[in-house]
């Protein structure tokens, strides 16, 4: 019998060393390394741009920069700090240039961005977080092809260039999120957060057609965006690979990275799935351990075992609430599509998870109040080895709030809850 042994980082600091059988892996994920130099890497990606001039060569002094930040990307201050190398090289005033973050209630609190750039210019460079509720946040931009009015942040509409930079990242519901999400609904009004809200589509693949991904590239097209940075995030709050140029040029190429580093096709249906969720630039809360329970439940086998290794110490929010509050997982089903909260997603995962196999969590929540969410809280690290140490086929994921999973068959949205 030959041993394995293996180590998983969560949380901030959390670590878990392993030995198993080797035969009973059929599954073992690595996360993909960060690169050393961030901002170097973005000034090489921005001065010779995919598809598109070097950046300074677009802008002329006066022009009004905007730069849309996704309050997700990770490595942010480095990666500003590289665009404004660029951007500086043709003597754009920084008081002409203004960062823009979207609205986003899932992510913590915005914190300033501005940290890595040069002391003289890094006070007179804007900052500034759309607020969807103010009155005057947003103007008219124009209309889609299907006749729906798009009004958008006034600064961004007023802007003579427009730089989306984020994290481009799998997505349940919009297959993959990047530089278009950045821009809408995020930046646009009360009612089009809203209207974004929706129940996943399982049934889909992530490259498949999606009617809120296709809104958003269709902004974009009409706001003029032309030039973009996109971020593959690595394990952790690190950068596995940057890319700038022209948009839809850019996004291929990110997406082609993120699926061959993050997206997972199992040789079968283990009966354990073993996954850490480790600390990253959105946080560390109950949005990452759902995402990382749904890419587990579309491997682990039909009332299998998942084990989630987290630092998590977060309030439920009011799709968690629900759960909380139902005899079943599934009698949460139907009111969580009558209300939409802001955590419809979080909440729709937890609940299909628990559903579909017996679900353990390492956390620093009180172990009632993973009980209650039909969970199995665990004490502690030795609990964890105890926990694998049988004879079932396993899988070892590393930061499991990335992966794209590949459904199998009978693990779409739909089927058969357990009894």
């Amino acid at each position: 019998m030959t041993q394995e042994t293996f180590q998983l980082e969560f949380g901030s600091d959390g670590r878990f060393s392993g030995a198993i059988d080797a035969a009973r892996i059929i599954q073992k994920f690595h996360a993909p390394a960060a690169i050393p130099v961030v901002d170097a890497a973005t000034i090489a990606a921005v001065s010779s741009p995919r598809e598109f001039p070097p950046l300074h060569q677009c802008l002329v002094p006066g022009d009004r920069v905007v730069v849309v930040l996704d309050r997700r990307t990770p490595e942010s201050l480095a990666v500003l700090a590289g665009l404004w190398h660029e951007i500086a090289r043709r003597e754009i005033d920084p008081n002409d240039v203004t960062i823009l973050q979207p609205a986003d209630h899932s992510a913590a609190p915005a914190a300033d961005p501005r940290g890595l750039l040069p002391a003289p210019v890094r006070e007179r460079i804007h900052w500034h977080v759309h607020d969807p509720t103010a009155s005057s946040a947003c103007s008219y931009l124009g209309t889609t092809a299907a006749g729906e009015r798009i009004h958008l942040s006034r600064i961004v509409v007023d802007a003579d260039a427009v730089i989306p930079v984020g994290r481009v990242e799998f997505d349940r519901l919009w297959g993959y999120r990047g530089l278009h999400s950045a821009i809408y609904p995020g930046l646009s009004t009360v009612d089009a957060l809203r209207k974004s809200h929706g129940q996943p589509h399982d049934e889909l693949r992530a490259e498949d057609p999606r009617p809120l991904r296709q809104k958003a590239e269709e902004v974009a097209w009409l706001l003029g965006v032309q030039f973009g940075v996109a971020i593959v995030p690595s394990a952790g709050r690190g950068v596995h690979a940057v890319f700038g140029g022209q948009i839809d040029a850019v996004m291929r190429d990110a997406v082609r990275i993120l699926n061959q580093a993050w997206r997972v096709s199992p040789a079968g249906s283990p009966e354990l799935v073993l996954v850490a969720v480790d600390s990253d630039a959105a946080g560390h809360g109950w949005e990452q351990l759902a995402a990382a329970l749904h890419s587990a439940r579309n491997l682990v086998a039909r009332d299998g075992r998942i084990a989630v290794l987290t630092q998590l110490d977060a309030p439920l929010s009011d799709g968690l609430q629900l759960i909380r509050d139902s005899r079943k997982p599934r009698d949460a089903m139907r009111p969580l599509r009558e209300q939409l909260p802001p955590d419809l997603l979080t909440a729709t995962s937890l609940a299909q998870a628990v559903e579909w196999a017996n679900v353990y969590l390492l956390s620093r929540l009180e172990p009632d109040l993973v009980e209650d969410l039909f969970m199995i809280p665990l004490g502690g690290v030795d609990e964890v080895q105890r926990l694998i140490a049988g004879e079932e086929s396993i899988a070892i994921l590393e930061s499991g709030q990335h992966l794209c999973a590949e459904s199998l068959g009978d693990h779409a949205v739909g089927s058969q809850s357990r009894p």
